[in-house]
């Protein structure tokens, strides 16, 4: 992850996500996202998702809550025209660690995939109480901490 400045990736992420609801500017947003650093983009997203699904779902989550999720981002997006539920569970299901069989799932494009993470990261990690800000520094700190942890 180190090889792009966090502050840029902060800056990028809080911006998509408060377009979120505006085309253009979740596009232009989303489209500047798409040309960081595609790997650490992916993980810290995923990780303000586990997280904050974590702390929702604190006795664990089962195939309903997973399907709430994705219902309630879903109906919130409606105004974007490439959505795709199918992508919204390959993201959520991914950030919890689980990927699906990659025979089951069509290429997808790195701008589409960030753009329904977007799209998730909007509904279930920010809200009142919950900032966006304070998610994506746990993220890169977390991140951070595990690059300096050997590996067995």
């Amino acid at each position: 992850m180190s090889s792009a400045d966090p502050t840029t990736l902060v800056r990028l992420v809080t911006r998509a996500v408060e377009a979120v609801g505006d085309a253009p500017a979740f596009a232009a947003a989303s489209a500047d996202l798409a040309r960081f650093d595609a790997e650490q983009a992916r993980v810290v997203l995923g990780w303000v998702l586990r997280q904050a699904l974590e702390e929702r779902h604190p006795d664990g989550l089962d195939a309903d809550d997973v399907r709430d999720a994705v219902a309630a981002t879903a109906r919130a997006a409606a105004w974007f025209e490439a959505l795709d539920p199918r992508i919204l569970v390959v993201v959520l299901v991914a950030a919890l660690g689980e990927h699906p069989d990659p025979e089951e799932i069509p290429r997808l494009g790195h701008e589409l995939v960030l753009q329904h993470s977007l799209l998730l990261v909007h509904d279930v990690a920010t809200g009142p109480g919950r900032p966006l800000r304070r998610a994506l520094e746990a993220a890169l700190g977390e991140v951070r901490r595990a690059e300096t942890m050997e590996m067995p």
